[in-house]
């Protein structure tokens, strides 16, 4: 007797339930599922699935994620290298194809020097968060959250994300910072979202007329400064909480053209 092959109604309304289920889970159900079958360090796996808290995603159904989606909602994300990030952690979490930015090197020659970057601050309302960047290195995050202080060191070790969360920093370190500051540091309070602070800045910028003026470049600016002022590498470093100091040196010491030709006029003077 030939066996009947036909799927019997039970295992129909199975299968569609099934297919019901999966069509129901959330992007963060999803990722979940995804990096939890990947060998990735914990703070990889947090760094991704902030990525969707961030841009709202997390309780968003995955059957309405597409690549057009999240390629328009990464549009409204301000600044290309925190697009590229959050790209790429997309396409890690969720496995859709999402454009990914390619990584633009910005030129940071002739950055203007740190008494003129005080003086575009020094009347702002985001003065203490812009200071605390350029006298003591902090990141955009790190600079919107309470660091300890113990005298003259800062000792960074927290980052408040886009969402609000309070996570572990990015790199972890003690920073030795000008007394001035941190005496203005001790009665300041840090807490303020991401968004707020980065417009603070970008505006203050734009009235000195200096329209390309980030958090970032004020980081820069601190590091450029501590090499002009004759810091070894090992103490730039250690000032910016980098686990190598070819990173230090690489991206974020800057030689001008004027550099340069001093340097050769001090080698071989006329005569």
């Amino acid at each position: 007797m030939k066996r009947n092959s036909t799927t019997s109604p039970s295992a129909l309304r199975a299968v569609m339930e099934w297919t019901v289920q999966r069509d129901e889970r959330t992007c963060l159900d999803v990722a979940v599922e995804r990096l939890n079958d990947r060998p990735i360090k914990e703070s990889t796996y947090r760094e991704y699935l902030s990525t969707l808290r961030v841009l709202g995603l997390d309780r968003v159904p995955f059957s309405e994620v597409n690549v057009r989606v999240l390629h328009n909602l990464l549009q409204r994300v301000p600044t290309d290298s925190t697009r590229r990030k959050h790209a790429i952690n997309l396409r890690a979490a969720l496995g859709v194809p999402v454009p990914c930015p390619a990584p633009s090197r910005r030129s940071y020659e002739d950055l203007p020097p740190v008494d003129v970057l005080r003086d575009v601050f020094e009347t702002s309302r985001y003065r203490m968060w812009a200071f605390s960047m350029l006298f003591a290195g902090m990141r955009l995050g790190e600079a919107c959250t309470r660091q300890e202080l113990d005298g003259n060191v800062i000792m960074i070790g927290r980052q408040r994300l886009p969402d609000g969360s309070v996570t572990t920093a990015k790199t972890r370190g003690r920073v030795v910072v000008p007394g001035w500051f941190a005496e203005e540091y001790r009665r300041h309070d840090p807490n303020r979202s991401h968004n707020t602070v980065y417009v603070g800045i970008r505006r203050a910028g734009k009235r000195h007329g200096l329209p390309w003026l980030t958090p970032h470049v004020l980081r820069h600016v601190f590091a450029t400064s501590l090499v002009e002022a004759g810091a070894h590498p090992e103490v730039l470093r250690r000032q910016m909480r980098h686990h190598n100091v070819s990173v230090s040196l690489g991206f974020y010491v800057h030689t001008s053209e004027r550099d340069i030709r001093q340097v050769v006029e001090q080698a071989f003077p006329d005569g």
